[in-house]
């Protein structure tokens, strides 16, 4: 794998050359001459690029993470390896060799979780720029077929970075919602195959503060006896963090998302994942080592873990299970989840269980889901989950003596129509029950709860060639969402206009109205908020894409639970030092004219007149292809001086209180500092430094550089982790 195409295999390979235009999606023919080949043999699937790319027309061929966005020029393979367009693999290779990948489910549902066992290399000269990528038969699992002939399906894509073009044979785009039906049909040889392969880990970590150290070890299997079927299993697996979570200033009542990152939930996960559109999941992950359900630890170990797939030619099985170790004072939880889907024509039909044991609470929860996605010729799609969740708890003293048995239903359904690729739009509609439960296992942002909502979008793909514009949309939507009491809690308008210029400038303008409606979350059960109408306007411009400085620089302003508005302003800029070099971030600072909180301590809503910075610094540099070092700096602080206490009055507005309010200054930092050296594809080590502090104190006379200095000295967590994991 050299990036260059001269061996003698690549003159027999199928080769795809009639490119178009699907950014903007005018389907004309490609503007540079992009060639893609396929050969495949017993090891597995090479794929191999031509880029005509002239001294006129500048690459772009910046380097970064594995798996980060690639901002440069890359080109895109996905495969859909069965040819069903349940999900197809993104393979994704920056011009300087920058890898990325994920899966699209759903047609275009994309998540960058899943890393394969794959390499590339990339060369150029003055009139081309080359990639050459192998793909193993093993790098996922796949259906058996009958005969010597597999049909998979495949997608070819090409991005000119500077000037916001983007390529692909066959016709196909992730703004249709076909996306994956789209690919094109490919046969080629099948091959059977069984792989084992091992990934053992030994990981070392000092904590700096507390003066102890500890040594970890264990190991992951990855078995495929065939094509069909993988297993998945782990045991003692490290989740010690080598990829730090963002900070989050999070003062609602709802919970916040945060993405997996380790490698065990993350390989093979394809057939687990069920996302509903706002966002909730019956699978979260994320929940699993989380903190003991005592309070004792902040994370709990795993003992073991295990994940088993199977793909057949009409139904599809998997299996998923994990038990965690005990902490001094919780029983490890435990938890199961299972996944059957069939094609039945047009249609795909399945249905999922999840399973959560948490010994400690005596709680056991279950959850059952039966979805439908069926699509009919291209314009017309119907999507649709139903839940019903079980939830059983005896009284303990962890759990404060509380005691229920408690079943409710949910689900959501959505009709999309896309006649052309000038207009689509979409029919959604929520419900959630009362009592309706899955965050044991699953994310679920709020039960007792309805939704409706209707959008249309309209693409202009094509301008006259005297213009300056490249692209742009328009949007609309409606939505309507109440409780099951029947308490309006959101109508709304939202409008969109985004411009894309030639210059690859960009520019949005948002407008977001609402009329009044009550809060039923905000008083953390004391009451219904009857809130004003609500507003939100929002601008933001992005300059070049293809300079070495670039910039995002946005606006909000918006009420907040009241006829005040803020003001958010938010710059995120990227200087490329080099093709290897990247320092940026984004900067943002928020001025509230009066901030609508529930006060704690004082058990009423306040106003606060405040100010938050959150500053995110980054530096990325690539001294060789194999290695990489990343520095992480983030702060949020927040000061906040307090208006007004208040209650509710019999129409649930607001009626100010005498009882008093306190200030509050709160000031968050963390730094990570991570080396990190790749043996081998899906083979690593890694040195991380991790830094934390944190400050909450009412010090009136505290500058807003003091506070990050004192949640700098404050220091919450400082440790050094050395980990390698190595694939046999």
């Amino acid at each position: 794998m050299d990036g260059v195409l001269d061996e003698p295999e690549w003159q027999s390979a199928q080769s795809y050359s009639n490119f178009v235009t699907t950014e903007p999606l005018t389907s004309e023919p490609a503007k540079y001459h992009t060639e893609a080949l396929v050969y495949t043999n017993a090891e597995g699937i090479y794929v191999g690029f031509r880029n005509a790319q002239p001294a006129e027309a500048k690459r772009v061929q910046r380097r970064f993470a594995r798996d980060a966005f690639i901002l440069a020029d890359r080109n895109i393979v996905g495969i859909d390896f069965d040819g069903s367009g349940l999900s197809g693999y993104d393979f994704t290779v920056g011009a300087a060799n920058t890898r990325q990948d994920g899966i699209y489910n759903n047609e275009k549902n994309y998540s960058g979780d899943w890393d394969g066992n794959w390499t590339s290399q990339t060369s150029q000269d003055e009139e081309y720029w080359y990639v050459e990528m192998y793909i193993p038969w093993t790098v996922a699992p796949m259906t058996n077929p009958e005969g010597a002939q597999k049909q998979m399906k495949f997608y070819f894509g090409r991005y000119v970075f500077d000037e916001s073009l983007r390529f692909a044979w066959p016709n196909a785009s992730a703004a249709r919602p076909t996306f994956l039906s789209d690919w094109a049909p490919v046969s080629v040889d099948h091959v059977a195959t069984s792989t084992l392969d091992l990934f053992p880990y030994v990981s070392a970590e000092q904590d700096l503060e507390e003066n102890d150290g500890e040594v970890r070890a264990g190991v992951d299997v990855v078995w495929r006896p065939n094509t069909a079927t993988q297993f998945t299993g782990t045991i003692n697996p490290d989740f010690g963090q080598v990829e730090a979570d963002d900070l989050v200033l999070n003062f609602s009542a709802l919970e916040v998302f945060f993405a997996e990152r380790r490698p065990f939930f993350t390989e093979n996960q394809a057939l687990f994942r069920s996302e509903v559109p706002n966002g909730d999941r019956l699978v979260h992950t994320r929940r699993i080592g989380a903190a003991s359900d005592a309070g004792d630890e902040p994370v709990t170990d795993i003992d073991l873990g295990a994940k088993l797939s199977h793909f057949g030619e009409r139904l599809d099985l998997g299996f998923f299970a994990v038990t965690e170790d005990d902490t001094a004072a919780s029983e490890g939880r435990d938890y199961l989840s299972t996944r059957i889907q069939a094609r039945l024509g047009d249609a795909v039909v399945g249905h999922s269980l999840t399973y959560a044991d948490r010994s400690t609470l005596s709680r056991k929860a279950l959850v059952n889901s039966l979805d439908l996605d069926w699509q009919s010729a291209g314009e017309h799609r119907v999507r649709g989950q139903l839940f019903y969740s079980d939830v059983e708890q005896e009284a303990n003293e962890v759990n404060e003596n509380t005691a229920f048995n408690q079943s409710d239903g949910g689900g959501w359904g959505q009709w999309s129509y896309a006649p052309n690729d000038e207009w689509r739009s979409n029919l959604t509609g929520y419900y959630y029950g009362d009592e309706f439960e899955m965050n044991d296992l699953g994310f679920l942002t709020r039960n007792d709860w309805m939704r409706v909502a209707a959008d249309v979008r309209h693409d202009v793909n094509s301008y006259a060639p005297s213009s300056n514009q490249l692209s742009g949309w328009y949007s609309a939507k409606l939505s309507y969402e109440e409780n099951n009491a029947g308490d309006t809690l959101m109508q709304g308008l939202d409008l969109q206009r985004q411009w894309v210029l030639r210059s690859t400038r960009e520019f949005s303008l948002q407008v977001h109205l609402e009329t009044s409606a009550y809060d039923d979350l905000i008083t953390r059960g004391n009451g219904l908020l009857k809130r004003d109408a609500q507003q939100s306007f929002s601008f933001s411009y992005l300059n070049p894409r293809g300079n070495d400085f670039t910039f995002q620089l946005q606006y909000v302003a918006e009420t907040k639970g009241t006829d005040k508005f803020s003001h958010e302003f938010i710059i995120s800029p990227q200087y490329y030092l080099a093709d290897t070099v990247t320092v940026g971030g984004r900067v943002s600072y928020t001025w509230f004219e009066e901030w609508l909180l529930w006060d704690f301590d004082s058990e009423q809503l306040a106003t606060y007149e405040s100010e938050v910075l959150d500053i995110d610094l980054r530096l990325d540099w690539f001294p060789t292809s194999r290695q990489e070092v990343r520095v992480k700096l983030q702060w949020l602080g927040v000061e906040s001086d307090a208006l007004q206490g208040y209650g509710l009055d019999d129409n649930g507005r607001l009626d100010p209180s005498s009882r008093p309010v306190a200030d509050f200054k709160l000031s968050d930092v963390a730094l990570q500092v991570r080396y990190r050296y790749e043996i081998a594809p899906l083979s690593e080590v890694f040195l991380v430094y991790n830094r934390g502090g944190f400050w909450d104190e009412n010090d009136a006379g505290v500058s807003p550089w003091g506070l990050a200095e004192n949640a700098w000295n404050n220091v919450t967590q400082q440790t050094i982790t050395a980990k390698i994991r190595y694939r046999f």
